[in-house]
């Protein structure tokens, strides 16, 4: 499974550091994976399963790498900018994020809490979004609608 955990970080163009934090885990939990020292929870492979990886072919080798025609729409959106890219916008809420929460108010949160809220808005933003414009107007309503909850 370490080398199609590998192959999947690579063909997001993304370190392992990067592929940890677009994942909300630690960079040594990701490379534990890479190594084959521990497999990822099923948390994590439901993450690759909305970017489109075939969780089959991860956890087996067996079948296709991506599921079809969401690989389809995800290469685009990585490739081209066509559409959202999916780690343009994971970036900036991440950024946000830190400005929005203090120190202090981490402290009772989760470890990874601004890494994950961040991967949840982008996954819920690219499944709304048609353009990039519109993935940044979103962003913005959904920063504003965090600053107010928090």
């Amino acid at each position: 499974m370490e080398e199609r955990l590998k192959k999947i970080r690579e063909n997001l163009k993304k370190t392992q550091k990067e592929m940890s934090a677009f994942l909300g885990l630690g960079e040594i939990t990701w490379q534990n994976y890479e190594r084959g020292i521990s497999k990822p929870k099923l948390a994590t492979m439901e993450k690759l399963a909305l970017l489109g990886y075939n969780i089959a072919w991860v956890t087996t080798g067996n079948g296709s790498m991506f599921v079809s025609d969401v690989h389809e729409n995800t290469q685009a959106n990585f490739e081209t900018g066509a559409s959202i890219d999916r780690a343009k916008i994971f970036n900036l809420l991440l950024n946000e994020l830190e400005n929005i929460y203090s120190e202090d108010e981490l402290k009772s949160k989760p470890k990874n809490f601004i890494s994950m809220r961040a991967f949840e808005m982008t996954m819920n933003i690219a499944n709304l979004a048609d353009s990039d414009a519109t993935a940044i107007n979103m962003v913005k309503l959904m920063l504003i609608e965090e600053r107010n909850k928090k």
